[in-house]
């Protein structure tokens, strides 16, 4: 399966069996990704492949390696078809250039008898997989390259066969070309396949910096035998080798590599840390959360190599080209053989150019225009740490009209900041001591370097706390903690904590979030380019209203339950979501595109079509301008496919063009296609606000 003809035939087969639900192809990695009911086996899905002129294997943890081994025998098939093809066809193409250009290298090959030994393994053990592919796509009632090719160089062998070996008409000796062409094609599927092994690249790289052992008390212990809830230990210069939650310890980290953040990270006991960052001091204990095939690096790469393949507005138009495309070629060719031979009279001048309008219109660089441009693009993201789950984000993206943001903390930090005090130092110093005790959000908001001694301190859940300073009872907490202790406060609508003694109120911190750095400029970015920004949040409006009027959002929506959310999500066009990938998963997935903005303990996979595994909201800017970049890819990439074809085929009807001559230009058709895809993983994504 390498393009979108064969594609849909895989569809067609799995989707006449009631018991397939669903069935979603992803061309550029070979993957079908199927829902069926219970009742139906393995076996009965790789039939229906099969069925239809495909090799099928269950892609799963167990039968992984030998995927593996079939893909690299598969490889090495194709390699050794390319040199035997390309040692038995080499003197017989320079035999004729030989003569064309009265050189002496090559002659003995360039007798009969020879060429027909030499031309006959290639055109039927080589070219054995075009006749077979071609079959397969009769039977299914469609036509593809393989029907092309099959028809071309079987002609060609033919003609020389009949009118050269057996008639003896000389001129007619063209064994030349069919072992060409077959050559030619089967060195691009191999220059295709390994523009994929490039691209997987990536993925190797990332799985290559695992690491291979754990300390535990135990011992060193494979990570493949850790289990979720073992504690482990990591020293200073170690990755972290899964992804765990600090017990004990201290310790400064590089996350970097996961996280686009340079800035070490301090972090401590309670806090959850990802594979792959890197310890750069201190020493920690922890718990194993998720193990060695459900962590964040094996995440990621099923994710990189997941493709929900949906149609898309490109897809859609570029598959109504592919399938009138081909008949019109076959209908072309005819014509001209049927035309060619009225006016000429000469049957091996009508087969010469119907074979050469054959030939230069293998559609092999249709069918790789769209899935190698995608996939380029999901690797492009990938290393700006933008994950793509589904391609069609890649083409949406660019085009969205409306930006929601759900939740104030998609904008803010987390982290609060004070915003007044209405007490004296004395007093801000007594609720800095007793904050200093707790490890509330908000209680990072108090901070003083010299406080007082607390004694018979004490945390009340859900409420604040209570401690003794010089003797004097203090309480600080919330306004259900006054109420309890009898304090008339005046409540207030930002987040408050109030201090009381003896059953006075005394003080009134209030606290506002802090806004993201990045915030303001990514919201003027994408209002500078007609993108509406909304923000969506359950909380309360006022608190809403100052964030819209400080980063200058077009709307906020407060008070919503998650099916207000997901109503408006769902009924607006052309609309992008972005949460945090928690208890907004069905709006993400109702938006156009859903952005989770996945980091630290928030790190969700699953949760949207695209996972920024960074706090930085400038990635949604950038995904934008991926998107635009990759639909261009794809645009340029049609466009190759298609130039090659509209000059040449004319001229290969009118017999202008030497069959020989088309085999070079139809290759470069596809090499070109792929090495422009392979130029998207190296763009420099700029985005000037």
């Amino acid at each position: 399966m390498n393009n979108a003809k064969g594609a849909n035939i895989i569809l067609r087969a799995l989707n006449s069996s009631d018991q397939v639900e669903k069935a979603i192809v992803n061309i550029a990695t070979g993957k079908v990704k199927i829902r069926v009911k219970d009742s139906f086996s393995d076996g009965e899905i790789i039939k229906l492949v099969e069925d239809v002129g495909f090799d099928a294997i269950v892609y799963d943890k167990v039968r992984k390696m030998k995927d593996w081994k079939v893909q690299f025998k598969k490889n090495r098939n194709l390699k050794i078809s390319f040199w035997l093809s390309l040692i038995f066809t080499t003197p017989v193409v320079m035999a004729t250039i030989g003569d064309v250009f009265g050189w002496g290298l090559f002659r003995n090959f360039h007798i009969i008898w020879i060429q027909l030994a030499l031309a006959t393994p290639v055109q039927f053990i080589v070219g054995w997989r075009f006749y077979r592919g071609a079959y397969y796509a009769l039977k299914n009632k469609s036509v593809n390259m393989d029907v092309l090719v099959a028809i071309g160089t079987t002609s060609a062998y033919f003609s020389s066969l009949i009118f050269a070996v057996f008639l003896g008409k000389m001129d007619a000796l063209n064994f030349e070309s069919c072992m060409g062409i077959i050559t030619l094609i089967v060195m691009g599927r191999l220059l295709e396949q390994n523009s994929k092994e490039k691209i997987s690249n990536v993925i190797a790289t990332l799985m290559s910096g695992r690491e291979k052992y754990v300390h535990t008390a135990k011992g060193d212990m494979k990570i493949e035998t850790v289990q979720a809830s073992d504690h482990i230990r990591i020293f200073a210069g170690e990755k972290v080798p899964l992804d765990v939650e600090i017990i004990s310890g201290r310790a400064s980290f590089d996350e970097s590599c996961i996280s686009d953040e340079s800035l070490p990270v301090i972090k401590s006991e309670g806090d959850m840390l990802n594979e792959g960052a890197l310890t750069l001091d201190g020493e920690i204990q922890a718990m194993v959360i998720h193990e060695i095939e459900d962590s964040t690096t094996a995440k990621t790469v099923s994710l990189m190599l997941e493709d929900k393949c949906s149609k898309s507005n490109v897809r859609k138009y570029a598959e109504k080209i592919y399938a009138i495309f081909v008949p019109v070629v076959l209908l072309i060719a005819i014509l001209t053989l049927i035309l060619t031979l009225v006016f000429s009279h000469d049957l091996l001048t009508s087969m010469m150019h119907a074979v050469a309008v054959l030939i230069i219109s293998c559609p092999c660089a249709l069918g790789l225009a769209m899935p190698t441009a995608l996939i380029s693009g999901k690797v492009l993201s990938s290393n700006h740490g933008i994950l793509i789950k589904d391609t069609n984000a890649l083409e949406l993206a660019g085009q969205i009209k409306t930006v929601f943001f759900d939740k104030i903390s998609t904008i803010t930090t987390g982290e609060f900041e004070m915003n007044d005090f209405t007490g004296d130092e004395f007093e801000y110093k007594v609720l800095a001591s007793l904050e200093a005790q707790s490890k509330h959000p908000l209680a990072r908001a108090v901070e003083l370097k010299e406080v007082f001694d607390v004694s018979d301190f004490k945390e009340i859940m859900g409420l604040g706390l209570t401690g003794v300073i010089n003797g004097i009872s203090y309480y600080a907490g919330n306004d259900k903690l006054m109420r309890q202790n009898n304090v008339n406060i005046e409540e207030k609508n930002s987040k408050a904590i109030y201090l009381a003694v003896a059953g006075k109120l005394i003080a009134t911190a209030t606290f506002k979030s802090s806004i993201k750095a990045d915030s303001i400029r990514v919201i003027k970015y994408l209002k500078k380019h007609r993108v509406k920004t909304v923000l969506l949040t359950s909380g309360n409006e006022i608190e809403a209203r100052r964030i819209q009027y400080e980063v200058q959002l077009d709307e906020v929506k407060a008070g919503l339950s998650s099916n207000e959310k997901l109503e408006l999500v769902a009924q607006t066009p052309d609309a992008m979501l972005v949460g945090d990938g928690f208890n907004d998963s069905i709006a993400l997935a109702a938006a156009s595109v859903g952005v989770a903005m996945a980091t630290g303990s928030n790190l969700s996979m699953e949760a949207g079509v695209v996972t920024v595994i960074s706090e930085k909201l400038w990635k949604i800017p950038e995904l934008i301008r991926i998107s635009h970049k990759t639909i261009q890819k794809v645009k340029q990439n049609y466009f190759l496919a298609f130039v090659y074809n509209i000059i040449a085929i004319p001229l290969a009807a009118f017999g202008l063009l030497n069959p020989m001559i088309v085999l070079v230009v139809m290759s470069l058709s596809s090499i070109s296609v792929i090495v422009n895809s392979i130029l998207l993983t190296q763009e420099k994504i700029k985005v000037i606000d």
